[in-house]
């Protein structure tokens, strides 16, 4: 049997990782615009197994995947892309599946199988992603806003004034001097947002709805929100496995 190798690039950092059956192991975060360290890590997992590898990606970032899938290719190993209209044990009522992000499908497959069916799945990178899954679960779309370090870098290459801060913890909703109030207005702002599109999705698909969160900000917003959540690392990476469990590595994008 070969051994599962899953890989998600985003816009900021790509993650490998090895999927043993039940959960993705042995996880390490490149930054994307560096896919050599990306790849070289997929190949040190592949040079541990002791039979053949299969590699399941998904790419938000078009001139990259190329990058990755040729790489597989020449080692001669199988290779699944997860796309916004790949197959899933979901029903996709997306009105454009193609032009939906894979990473969203995945995370909503891999919430689903974390927390149940309805679920609002929060994803925190370079942007934040809302999304909502029916009690029937089915995947039905969401929101998009700018994600934390995002909106911080806007800020500070589109005014005269404000500076470019480091991304960091919010000491309270009410800064003191121009550093802490753009750290609350992203990091606490955030989970406002979050709070508020979570709260308006539990009246369309259900107030039972959980909520899964992922992504490279998570725990940073995750200590500030007023509502009941988990998080979990490796969400996307755990939809990859289980979308290419579910097409048994076949028919990806």
């Amino acid at each position: 049997m070969s051994r599962l190798l899953v890989a998600d690039v985003g816009n900021t950092t790509a993650r490998v990782g090895v999927w043993n059956g039940t959960q993705v192991v042995q996880v390490s975060v490149h930054p994307t615009e560096q896919p050599h360290e990306g790849l070289a890590a997929l190949e040190r997992l592949a040079g541990e197994s002791q039979g053949p590898c299969a590699v399941a990606l998904c790419s938000v970032v078009p001139p990259l995947e190329s990058r990755w899938t040729d790489r597989v290719a020449q080692r001669g190993w199988s290779c699944f892309v997860v796309c916004g209209d790949t197959p899933a044990p979901l029903v996709n009522r997306y009105r454009e599946p193609k032009r939906l992000g894979g990473d969203r499908l995945a995370a909503a497959v891999a919430a689903v199988r974390q927390v149940g069916a309805p679920a609002v799945v929060v994803s925190l990178g370079t942007a934040t992603v809302v999304d909502a899954v029916s009690a029937e679960s089915e995947f039905l779309g969401g929101a998009i806003a700018a994600g934390v370090d995002t909106g911080l870098r806007a800020l500070a290459e589109m005014t005269a004034a404000l500076p470019r801060v480091p991304l960091g913890d919010a000491a309270g909703p009410v800064g003191s001097e121009t550093g802490e109030c753009l750290r609350a207005g992203a990091v606490i702002g955030t989970a406002a947002l979050v709070e508020g599109l979570v709260s308006r999705m539990r009246e369309q698909i259900g107030a039972a709805a959980r909520v899964a969160i992922t992504g490279g900000h998570a725990e940073l917003v995750s200590r500030h929100l007023r509502v009941d959540h988990g998080v979990f690392p490796h969400l996307v990476l755990e939809g990859i496995a289980l979308l290419w469990e579910h097409n048994r590595g076949g028919r990806g994008c």
